[in-house]
């Protein structure tokens, strides 16, 4: 289940990215011919600084065609390389990954109880290591699935330029300052930490539970439906802290409703990780008394 959820939503993923190469190449045209209309040239618009100012919600560009210029680049970056990976990744991680490995670690937790064997499973491995195997499964399964989903990402984002994006090349033949560019290792290894973190959560919540169906809708309402009430999603912890993970350079980009230093976020979402696996195991290695 979490390997072909991951696989299916590259499709979602790659569908918006190429979509947003389409827009930004569209709207870099409109704004380079409205420029020259006006005496300006793309040359001399990339001599000038940029600079962008948000004021009352809105955003307010000083230097407009170097600005388009620049986000069409990012765009056709994003299909280049090692770029895939966290083109592949940046939707699915906040979008698919936290309710898709909620479910499978719910699933995990409940999956005995439903064959009616839990019973005889604790009593023949022990509690503990009962509760660490599913723990391990857990982690093998989150860590198999993002990689195996990078590796589709990597081989298929050349294909799908190929495919849908030939008539819309366009030499870049000024230099942009991409020294932001994310570590493709480290999209993984976030990516791989939502997916563990939440698959744990699930599995707790599913041993206490011993059912799937509330936990789930519940964890749909609020990871799926919510983020619709208001103009914040409730996982702002992670948009906050991948503000410095990933370059968003396929077009998707949530707004973290506050700062956080991408240490401090790491931190956080490390000790979330351990605190979800010390507690699940502490409390279920005395699983037997609630058999």
């Amino acid at each position: 289940m979490p390997i072909g959820g991951l696989a299916a939503s590259l499709v979602f993923a790659f569908s918006g990215s190429i979509s947003n190469v389409t827009a930004t190449l569209s709207r870099l045209q409109i704004t380079e011919a409205y420029a020259l209309a006006n005496g300006n040239s793309l040359a001399a618009a990339m001599e000038q600084p940029n600079t962008v100012v948000i004021q009352g919600g809105q955003r307010i560009v000083d230097n407009p065609l170097r600005f388009d210029y620049e986000a069409a680049y990012f765009a056709d970056r994003a299909f280049e390389g090692p770029h895939a990976i966290g083109t592949g990744l940046e939707m699915i991680t906040f979008l698919v990954i936290p309710l898709l490995f909620f479910i499978y670690g719910c699933a995990t937790a409940v999956g005995d109880v439903r064959r009616r064997i839990l019973k005889d499973r604790i009593v023949a491995q022990g509690a503990a290591p009962y509760v660490a195997g599913k723990v391990a499964t857990i982690t093998l399964v989150s860590m198999a699935a993002v990689i195996l989903t990078a590796m589709l990402s990597l081989g298929a984002a050349p294909i799908l330029r190929a495919l849908f994006l030939q008539s819309d090349r366009r030499d870049f033949i000024y230099p942009v300052d991409d020294a932001g560019a994310g570590n493709p290792v480290v999209h993984i290894a976030f990516a791989t930490a939502v997916a563990v973190a939440f698959g744990l959560l699930g599995l707790f919540i599913g041993l206490v539970a011993r059912s799937m169906l509330i936990p789930c809708l519940a964890a749909g309402a609020l990871l799926l439906l919510l983020p619709f009430a208001g103009p914040y999603d409730p996982r702002n912890i992670l948009t906050a802290t991948a503000e410095g993970v990933f370059n968003y350079w396929g077009g998707f980009n949530p707004r973290p409703p506050f700062p956080v230093w991408t240490e401090l976020g790491v931190l956080l979402s490390v000790v979330s990780l351990a605190v979800v696996s010390v507690v699940s195991t502490a409390i279920w290695s005395r699983m037997s008394k609630f058999v």
